[in-house]
């Protein structure tokens, strides 16, 4: 009899302490999540400009070397400098312009070259 009152009595106490703990649980990961994406999205952009911004000088060297940016690929980047990142792609070439992107987590970046001082880098990938 005794153990059947405290079964009764402590019965709704035990489904308290799981509801609050997966509130608390909720809540946490609510918070948290949203952070580390921001983290995520932050880190890819930082990515693909570094990539962007160093395959810059082989661009200039492809120029040296023919002249001109046209016919120029992203292999050809590749075989001046194999660190040259495997997602950058060259979009388009002129004989005195060049469009570089990047695409990172989904993000695409583009670079418009030839520049000077600051890089002109896009987040929207078009080269415009």
């Amino acid at each position: 009899m005794r153990i059947l009152r405290q079964l009764r009595t402590n019965a709704g106490q035990g489904l308290l302490e799981v509801v609050v703990v997966t509130v608390l649980f909720g809540t946490a990961v609510a918070t948290v999540v949203p952070v580390y994406l921001g983290f995520q999205g932050r880190q890819a952009d930082k990515t693909a400009r570094a990539n962007l911004v160093a395959a810059v000088p082989m661009a200039e060297a492809y120029r040296q070397d023919h002249g001109s940016y046209r016919a120029m690929d992203a292999i050809d980047l590749l075989r001046i400098d194999p660190r040259v990142s495997p997602t950058l792609t060259v979009a388009w070439v002129k004989r005195h312009g060049y469009c570089l992107t990047d695409t990172i987590h989904g993000k695409t970046f583009s670079l418009h070259g030839p520049y000077h001082n600051d890089p002109p880098i896009s987040a929207n990938g078009s080269c415009t």
